[in-house]
């Protein structure tokens, strides 16, 4: 256990800082849900009572986002799920599908114990998180938290934690790698792709510093599926975000690019010296082959398993059969195939329709955001977010555990209807415009 005193006052200042923040602008307690696990594991590993107390940051976090909704309504009005877009409704009638496949699932004991444990995150994450986003200043707050708050953790966990190999060590037990290096890679996500803060050399000095601080978190955590995934996501969502249409443009993602590779090299050496040089360990590529090919014997297993009756084919085996030591005894770690084995057919296809529709809202982002940086921006730092943790989905946890995605499937839905209103406002605005000068140059003169 590392200094509790040092430990106690920042978690305490975090939290604080979080609370003020969604006072001003509730859209800010969405970086908390997104930085939970990382503020949960440096509790854990710094303060005996966190360590002791594993749900505290939970209700913490949900405390504060309860209050940022209650802000929202008294500044807003807001009425929970009024205008909530179709990728919400859907995703909430997969998820009670889901739950309804307990019914025939091998073991719906242990089925219900699962969901027992995760419908708090359930109802937190992919339900109440994306109420927060009502207009563009609830995004740009949510950014400015999550580089600030994610970046301070990521610098903590990396430097005043002990490690054992990849693994925090939280008080007798240690904890998970990937659950940091998620957290660590929507940072360095957010930062690439958006500008959350101001434009100053502090905060380009700053914000370059907790990219770094990231990168070389994801590193030390192990986390390949992480490190790969970010890197594509920024290359990818990079011309969504600030386009490639001129040679400033391509000249500054070829310096980001190198800055990364700069920092994930420097990382490597730092921390797998040994086994980047000897070819042997987590870094070795027959290794990540042999992992990758491994969880999709594992999905592909399930999928042949419920494609034996017709039935369990179209219906699925029931949510988390997966835990049934007679079938894997874990999940597969491969999410679509696991919903498709799981949910069958009926929820594989609603699964897939949420898929399209978050995919066309970013479509119709583009569209509405056409002439305005900003937006832009805004849309590709979002867009960049979600596919980040659909990568991550393909290679870690279960439906109950994959949330991240749906969340910000539903907030590129209300991301585009915060668009939309505002180009109709700005549409109607012109044509009132347009009336007042036909209606002078109709006056006669004098």
């Amino acid at each position: 256990m590392q200094s509790s005193s040092l430990g106690l006052v920042t978690y305490a200042l975090i939290c604080v800082g979080l609370l003020a923040a969604s006072w001003r602008h509730p859209g800010a307690a969405i970086a908390g849900v997104l930085c939970m696990f990382g503020l949960e594991q440096w509790g854990q590993a710094t303060t005996k009572f966190f360590a002791h107390h594993q749900s505290a940051t939970n209700l913490v976090i949900g405390g504060i986002l309860v209050f940022a909704l209650i802000v929202q309504f008294f500044r807003t009005g807001l009425v929970l799920f009024k205008g909530y877009p179709t990728i919400g409704w859907l995703t909430l009638a997969f998820f009670l599908y889901a739950f309804a496949t307990i019914q025939w699932a091998p073991r719906p004991d242990l089925s219900l114990n699962l969901w027992e444990s995760r419908w708090p995150y359930i109802v937190t994450i992919v339900m109440l998180c994306p109420l927060l986003i009502t207009e563009e200043r609830d995004l740009h707050a949510a950014n400015a938290a999550l580089a600030l708050v994610g970046g301070t953790l990521a610098m903590l966990l990396l430097f005043f934690v002990k490690w054992e190999s990849r693994r925090i060590v939280l008080d007798d037990v240690l904890g998970n790698p990937l659950a940091i290096a998620a957290m660590a890679g929507l940072v360095v996500v957010i930062l690439i792709l958006t500008e959350p803060g101001p434009r100053s050399v502090l905060w380009f000095s700053l914000k370059w510093t907790f990219v770094a601080m990231a990168l070389a978190l994801i590193v030390r955590s192990g986390s390949r599926g992480q490190l790969l995934g970010v890197l594509l996501v920024c290359l990818v969502c990079w011309p969504i975000s600030r386009g490639l249409r001129n040679v400033k443009q391509f000249a500054i993602l070829t310096l980001v690019i190198l800055f990364i590779s700069a920092a994930v090299g420097w990382t490597m050496q730092e921390f797998w010296g040994g086994e980047v040089a000897s070819g042997k360990g987590r870094w070795n590529e027959h290794a990540a082959q042999q992992d990758v090919s491994g969880r999709l014997a594992n999905a592909m297993l399930m999928v042949d398993l419920a494609s034996e009756s017709p039935t369990t084919f179209l219906f699925g085996l029931g949510n988390s059969a997966a835990y049934d030591r007679r079938i894997l005894g874990i999940y597969p770690h491969f999410l679509p195939l696991e919903v498709l084995a799981e949910e069958g057919v009926f929820g594989f296809v609603l699964y897939g329709i949420i898929l399209v529709l978050t995919l066309r809202s970013c479509y119709m982002g583009l569209q509405l955001s056409q002439g305005d940086p900003d937006l832009r921006m805004l849309l590709g730092g979002l867009f960049g977010m979600y596919l980040f943790t659909v990568i991550l989905s393909l290679k870690q946890g279960s439906l109950l555990v994959n949330l991240e995605p749906f969340m910000l499937g539903i907030c590129l839905g209300r991301f585009e209807q915060v668009m939309a209103r505002r180009r109709f406002d700005a549409q109607s605005d012109l044509e009132v415009t347009r009336s007042s000068f036909r209606y002078l140059a109709d006056q006669p003169t004098s």
